[in-house]
């Protein structure tokens, strides 16, 4: 019981000290409140749930009346109000439940010892675009999480290597990966985000697309938990050859339109050469004789002046005939 009431004087002392840290919220409905029961007494005498809101609710947690915050919450909820956006009230309640967790691991049996370091253990996959890391909060691949959360998590990217480190939640245990990397990365396309429970999910850009013959640098001492990650690197396989499959799809009917296209100019440039040479060749003009060369020449004679001249002969030799006789 003694344990319950300091839990709860640690959360209360939490609470205040996350209303001094940021800005404090305003409340018209709780501010003549000076409790949690006083406060939910306002709620119970009030008309219209119609008047809730965000600030009402990050108010209440912030003076540590937690039965007033959910039951507002709850109200919302079933009037559907959009919960999940109420950014204020999630900073709030996330700042009073760090500072709670560090407050309960320092009550721990043991917890003035140094602080445990654990290098987590984790798998890997690739596809010469990316490279796929698969963080356990354990030191153990296949052992339990020793930790469902982390917080102050840190994931830092430089061109060469990737570093991971986060305190524990549940136990004061700080967890750290730090990897110096086979290739060159781009820190700017680089990304990370908490995956399943206990696991962090970390996807690195390669610089140059091409597969890594191994994960690590050259001088880099191979982790004992470093694994690698079969069910990934297969899906990973099957797409990259699908896509494979695709891009040469892709250029090969290419390929086959260009050479449609040449082969079809080909066979009209053939068939207009044919047809330009099978056409007679044009009639060239007749020359037009100047006057000079004209007045040289004689003009011929008309035939009609020697059939003429032949009739004349032939009444001759008739004439003589006559004439014999």
């Amino acid at each position: 019981m003694i344990g319950g009431v300091r839990i709860l004087w640690c959360v209360g002392v939490v609470a205040a000290a996350v209303r001094a840290a940021t800005a404090a919220a305003s409340s018209e409905l709780l501010a003549s409140a000076s409790d949690a029961t006083a406060a939910l007494s306002l709620l119970q005498q009030q008309g219209s749930d119609d008047l809730l809101a965000s600030e009402d609710v990050q108010y209440a947690l912030e003076h540590g009346w937690w039965e007033p915050a959910k039951q507002m919450l709850r109200t919302m909820r079933e009037r559907g109000d959009a919960v999940t956006t109420m950014q204020g009230v999630r900073t709030t309640a996330t700042s009073i439940r760090d500072e709670a967790t560090e407050i309960i691991n320092l009550l721990r049996v043991g917890a003035n010892k140094e602080e445990t370091v654990v290098n987590c253990a984790f798998q890997w996959a690739q596809r010469p675009d990316y490279v796929y890391l698969n963080i356990k909060f354990s030191s153990r691949i296949d052992g339990p999480v020793t930790v469902l959360n982390v917080d102050n998590e840190n994931v830092t990217f430089t061109n060469e290597s990737v570093h991971f480190e986060g305190t524990g939640r549940q136990k004061p245990k700080k967890f750290q990966l730090h990897l110096p990397l086979n290739g060159a990365i781009d820190p700017e396309r680089s990304q990370w985000s908490f995956a399943s429970v206990g696991r962090i999910s970390i996807t690195l850009a390669k610089v140059d697309v091409q597969t890594w013959p191994k994960l690590l640098a050259k001088d880099a001492t191979k982790p004992k938990n470093m694994h690698a990650w079969y069910e990934r690197q297969t899906v990973l396989d099957e797409q990259v050859k699908k896509e494979a499959k695709a891009k040469k799809e892709v250029r090969e009917a290419d390929d086959k339109k260009k050479k449609a296209d040449e082969e079809k100019a080909a066979k009209e440039a053939k068939e207009k050469g044919s047809g330009e040479e099978g056409a007679a060749p044009p009639v060239p003009p007749t020359p037009t004789p100047t006057d000079g060369e004209a007045s040289k020449e004689e003009p011929p004679a008309p035939p009609k002046a020697k059939k003429e001249k032949k009739a004349k002969k032939g009444k001759k030799d008739k004439g003589a005939k006559k004439e014999e006789l």
